[in-house]
């Protein structure tokens, strides 16, 4: 009773959320920016060890079809691969740049490109990262607006043919289509690196990119912001990325990201719930907050709820193995469960509880607004993502628990830009 009264609060307010989501989706129109708005571009791809992408991403780059004036500078920070003879391709073409530096990080490499920049927008692009054709006049196209000062677009998954990155591939969608929430209400803070723009000359004023957190994106956006600008999500500007394909990559991957988080948060306090930030600090600031609160609620009250009951079930009967403990832990870790408890309902085998009726709420939600996701991005609904969705509470587990094990960062000092994804 305990564990579930635990997972009871956080489950509520988590369908708060969602609630709160689709409201903003029915009841704001999203923003159409004008086309023909076609500025200077510069393109700062920075890579360290990305020999095998880089070709792709920087040939993406000079095939997107923009029609305004388009220079690329990709710096190589101390690669030690084949990233630097790849790059000698380059050496003739007048739109590309190849800066060398030595393994100074993502975010002072970053810096250096764009004090060389001259146009009046620069973009950034992940050095693994191929955006898709017309994307930069996309993205550029809110720069009309004067208050605008960065944008970013829709980061899809480029690699799909583990079983790891099918889970991903929905994950990356549903943050699409949070940040298309956060964008009817002017609340975006994350100008993520593997595709956003900015206003070069706002971007110098704000400093340009921080070598003193994990999430150098979701920093130069709020600080953007704290200058008066706007953050613009633009919905039909997608880019595809590698992400990691074993469980240890992205348990690394995630726990960078939430300190990051975590830093970002204590870096920006003044602006959590000050309503002169309006939807940035009342609604994106505050979520990001309240993932460290909800990880370790609903970690602490899952794993009570799995042991106690394998242990009221089967331990305390004498059982550790057998076909129905196999069929309990696959009840739990499959989508599976929670229709299990619906079918028993709805036959008048169990009595629903409160805490079933809100997981049911829950995931219908969750599911949802996966499938919109799919159709809104241009994503077809294919087998992986139905394997996905059948198996996606393990992988939320272990999101969620890394996301925990992160709340450590509320006690270290400072971090720092390191060179990885």
């Amino acid at each position: 009773q305990a564990a579930e009264l635990l997972a009871t609060i956080p489950t509520i307010l988590l369908i708060i959320v969602l609630a709160s989501q689709f409201a903003i989706i029915i009841s704001r129109r999203p923003v159409r920016f004008p086309a023909g708005y076609t500025p200077s571009v510069t393109v700062l791809i920075p890579a360290h060890n990305e020999g095998k992408h880089i070709r792709a991403t920087v040939d993406a780059v000079l095939e997107s079809g923009y029609p305004g004036r388009l220079k690329v500078i990709v710096i190589d920070d101390g690669s030690t691969d084949q990233t630097p003879v790849v790059l000698k391709a380059y050496s003739k073409n007048p739109r590309v740049r190849v800066l060398r530096t030595n393994h100074i990080g993502k975010s002072n490499a970053l810096n250096k490109a764009l004090m060389l920049a001259k146009t009046e927008v620069v973009m950034t692009i992940d050095g693994d990262t191929r955006m898709e054709k017309h994307s930069i006049e996309k993205l550029v196209a809110p720069f009309s607006d004067e208050r605008v000062a960065a944008t970013t677009g829709v980061i899809k998954v480029a690699n799909t043919k583990k079983p790891l990155s099918w889970f991903q591939r929905l994950e990356y969608l549903n943050f699409a289509f949070f940040k298309s929430v956060c964008e009817r209400i002017c609340a975006v803070i994350a100008a993520s690196g593997p595709l956003s723009a900015f206003r070069r000359k706002a971007l110098l004023e704000a400093g340009g990119f921080s070598p003193h957190t994990y999430l150098e994106d979701f920093d130069v956006a709020i600080k953007l912001i704290k200058n008066g600008y706007m953050t613009r999500f633009v919905d039909n500007a997608y880019c595809y990325t590698f992400v990691p394909e074993s469980l240890w990559e992205l348990a690394r991957q995630r726990f960078r990201w939430t300190r990051g988080g975590a830093q970002i948060i204590k870096t920006h306090f003044d602006m959590f719930l000050n309503r002169r930030y309006k939807g940035p600090g009342m609604y994106s600031l505050p979520l990001l907050s309240y993932w460290y609160i909800h990880s370790v609620l609903i970690g602490i009250a899952l794993v009570l709820q799995i042991i106690f009951g394998y242990n009221t079930y089967f331990l305390s009967h004498g059982v550790v193995l057998s076909v129905d403990v196999a069929k309990y832990f696959f009840y739990w870790f499959s989508v599976f469960g929670i229709i299990n408890v619906a079918w028993m309902v709805l036959i008048g085998e169990w009595s629903l509880t409160l805490l079933s009726a809100l997981n049911m709420i829950l995931l219908s939600a969750t599911y949802i607004i996966f499938l919109i996701s799919l159709r809104k991005f241009g994503e077809g609904f294919t087998h992986k993502d139905l394997i996905a969705f059948i198996f996606m509470f393990p992988y939320w587990l272990v999101l969620l628990f890394v996301h925990a094990l992160s709340n450590i960062e509320w006690f270290r000092k400072s971090g720092k830009n390191w060179w990885e994804k």
